[in-house]
């Protein structure tokens, strides 16, 4: 079996912004198919595509380990983000490729399932503590017990520091009333805080009411700096969506920089480094929480892999949206706050194509651009 052809499907939905797919073909008649992340410049990706289809047509697409060192040590430089989200949809096709030439599901090729069912936590979202300790208990309610939420008012950059911490401390104790005790909640600060010892205050504000970690604390380039924080600070230290590859994964590991890692399977270059990251993060004691804000390829794509790693922690979750949901012939649906094991052959989804024919590409993705009150430019 060869590859014949590595394609690219992209659209764009004003709801839902851009979606990125790819596509391998083979001489079997057997296609796999993969997900790119949306790092910004999305039509970025579809050169890296291209780029990497030179090196791979022709190629044994079975042979997963050399076609993933045929294309990131056939790069000049260390591949950065656009090529990494190209190069991880391409990866993750392939498993999906032997899978069904196999008749297995590609967890079955990890080495089989280690449990029976999948934990997921949630993102929950609300201007005031009310309305986040009301979309809190709307998910505890739908069996839930992990979710995640911002530990700062959307307005914070605008309020005094200690103003915002008080804040902070009215957020979390408001869903700790709601939901109670027993639920597993965590804090992502996305990266905005440039000071650690802010980082430091706002961990103890928090810690009256039992925060299971705090994701990305500060900015994820200073492994270094990260390593002290997690020193000081008096929960878990959660990171990794920004990284790429096993070796800045090993750079933070190496820091002493993380305790709950959380490698992106759309940027950090596929199925086969993330099995690898999840090998290193054991040796360390450490366990895994795939970062996971992608559309539905990407999401089973990750449950296969936490269907078969043993240190894994808990999936990251979210509301698909309609131009997702019918991007794909099916989509796997958590229950009680648990997903079940996906069903093969391969990752067990496909694409429709016709969804892309009728959301052509529009324009690059942005973030958004957010400011302080001076008007310089603050972290996201």
């Amino acid at each position: 079996m060869k590859i014949t052809k590595i394609e690219t499907l992209i659209g764009t939905d004003p709801a839902a912004g851009n979606l990125v797919y790819v596509r391998t073909h083979t001489d079997a008649g057997i296609h796999g198919v993969g997900e790119v992340y949306h790092v910004g410049p999305d039509m970025a990706s579809t050169y890296w595509v291209e780029y990497f289809a030179e090196q791979l047509v022709g190629q044994d697409p079975t042979e997963i380990e050399r076609n993933w060192a045929l294309c990131y040590q056939g790069a000049r430089f260390p591949i950065g983000s656009s090529g990494l989200a190209a190069l991880s949809a391409i990866d993750v096709s392939l498993w999906d490729i032997t899978g069904k030439a196999l008749d297995k599901p590609v967890y079955e090729l990890m080495g089989g399932k280690v449990r029976d069912k999948i934990r997921a936590y949630w993102d929950i979202h609300g201007n005031t503590p009310e309305e986040l300790a009301e979309d809190a208990r709307k998910f505890v309610d739908q069996g839930y017990t992990a979710l995640k939420a911002s530990p700062l008012s959307p307005d914070w950059r605008n309020m005094r520091w200690n103003d915002a911490l008080s804040d902070a401390n009215a957020r979390f104790k408001a869903v700790r009333e709601a939901v109670g005790e027993d639920i597993d909640v965590g804090f992502d600060a996305h990266a905005a805080i440039y000071e650690p010892i802010r980082v430091l205050e706002l961990t103890d504000v928090l810690m009256e009411f039992n925060p299971w970690f705090m994701e990305e604390p500060i900015r994820m380039e200073n492994r270094y700096e990260m390593g002290k924080l997690r020193d000081k600070m008096t929960c878990a230290l959660a990171t990794g969506e920004c990284l790429y590859t096993k070796f800045e994964m090993w750079d933070l590991i190496r820091e002493g920089g993380v305790d709950i890692i959380q490698p992106e399977v759309c940027i950090v270059g596929g199925l086969t480094e993330m099995r690898k990251i999840a090998f290193i993060a054991e040796a360390h004691d450490l366990v895994v929480a795939p970062h996971n804000p992608m559309g539905p390829l990407a999401s089973v794509a990750n449950l296969h892999f936490d269907a078969a790693t043993s240190n894994f922690l808990v999936q990251e979750s979210r509301t698909l949206k309609p131009f997702e949901i019918a991007s794909v012939t099916n989509i796997v649906q958590p229950v009680d706050g648990y997903y079940p094991i996906p069903e093969g052959p391969g990752l067990g989804i496909d694409i429709v194509e016709e969804e892309f024919t009728n959301k052509p590409y529009g324009k690059p993705w942005h973030r958004g651009d957010r400011v302080n009150p001076d008007n310089s430019i603050a972290y996201i």
